[in-house]
């Protein structure tokens, strides 16, 4: 299994990386009918301005685990999967700690629908991530985790 960022890949290996990464989580759309549009849009030019990246594992030319990360003001971890065929067998600790060290933060900004919190109990458990708010802004109910306290002035 090899460690790979999309930021450091040559062109050709981007691109085709890029289009493997959509293909994996296209599931996305279920939850953000936009999920397209953020992906080509929003995501993969916040790596070409150094505002986040996509850390990712392959075995082979499968994708076994990945990370998209938002690395501004805000700390935020986009997008977590770990391949069906690669669950429950260290992966997702894997990926998760790569995220807290490229971010430099071990809470950050999480959300989750709330139909699929089940999925993460464990992660949440043992990272101690913190449900801070609830929102329905996008298409289904999601929970919050680590979101910092605004000061109000």
């Amino acid at each position: 299994m090899e460690k790979y960022i999309l930021s450091q890949m040559t062109d050709k290996n981007f691109t085709k990386a890029v289009t493997t990464i959509y293909m994996q989580t296209i599931y996305n759309n279920d939850q953000y009918p936009e999920y397209l549009k953020w992906f080509y849009t929003v995501n993969i030019p916040r790596i070409f301005k150094g505002e986040g990246d996509i850390i990712f594992y392959l075995d082979g030319l499968e994708i076994v685990s990945l990370s998209t990360l938002k690395n501004t003001d805000e700390k935020k971890i986009c997008t977590l999967l770990v391949n069906e065929d690669y669950r429950k067998k260290g992966y997702s600790k894997q990926i998760i700690e790569d995220s807290f060290e490229y971010l430099k933060t071990e809470t950050p900004l999480i959300t989750i629908p709330t139909k699929r919190l089940s999925e993460f109990d464990k992660i949440i458990e043992a990272y101690h991530w913190k449900e801070t708010d609830r929102t329905d802004e996008y298409y289904s109910e999601e929970v919050i985790f680590n979101k910092p306290k605004i000061l109000k002035k």
